[in-house]
């Protein structure tokens, strides 16, 4: 089973804080029945620090592939902080071997110009993946939203942590409308520690009922 989107290496971001924390978020993921597993760290802030991610990713690797676990590294790029970088940096942050990139936009609202900040990343070969859209404001009030986005030719991922929510909260009825017209193209743990993985096999067994 293929997880494209989790906070499993140690101390670079809001996710697993140390290395026996992620040693524990490993194992859970293992039980859940993941095999491949893209730790995408945030790309938000100033501290994000490519140096300490590479370093803590070569070391995971080598401790995934003991379990059997394949790996690869990617990122969750929020869109102010690839426009600070430049939009011409987007390539070395897609997920390693691929032309995927994992995007992050404001759950408050889309910026303005969201659509020509996609076609500038897909202009460079690139295909985006756009970020848990179930907890953004804009598609939880339209989604045409969505549909947008995938005629645009985006990937929707939706995060494990909707099934938190009731049949009310937003981010569950807004998955659950995504999962219903096909929009949704991957469900992800999303997880930042071990015992968000039970969540992950919640969603996808909710996932596969559409």
């Amino acid at each position: 089973m293929f997880d494209i989107h989790c906070h499993i290496l140690p101390g670079v971001d809001d996710g697993a804080r140390t290395p026996a924390e992620t040693g524990q978020m490993l194992v859970a993921a293992h039980n859940a029945g993941i095999d491949h597993i893209v730790c995408t760290p945030h790309c938000r802030t100033s501290s994000f620090d490519l140096p300490l991610i590479q370093q803590q990713y070569r070391a995971f690797k080598a401790h995934a592939a003991k379990m059997g676990i394949r790996t690869n590294l990617g990122f969750e790029v929020y869109w102010k902080k690839l426009a600070e970088l430049g939009i011409e940096t987007a390539p070395q942050l897609c997920i390693e071997g691929t032309d995927l990139l994992l995007l992050e936009f404001s759950t408050a609202s889309l910026p303005a110009n969201w659509q020509r900040a996609v076609y500038s990343i897909q202009s460079q070969g690139i295909t985006v993946i756009v970020a848990h859209p179930e907890r953004y404001k804009a598609v939880q009030d339209n989604l045409e939203v969505a549909y947008e986005m995938k005629d645009m030719g985006c990937r929707l991922q939706l995060s494990a942590n909707f099934i938190e929510g009731g049949r009310f909260d937003k981010r569950h009825r807004t998955a659950k409308a995504l999962l219903k017209e096909g929009l949704a193209d991957y469900v992800a743990s999303d997880a930042h520690r071990p015992e968000h993985y039970a969540l992950y096999t919640k969603a996808l067994h909710e996932a596969q009922k559409h």
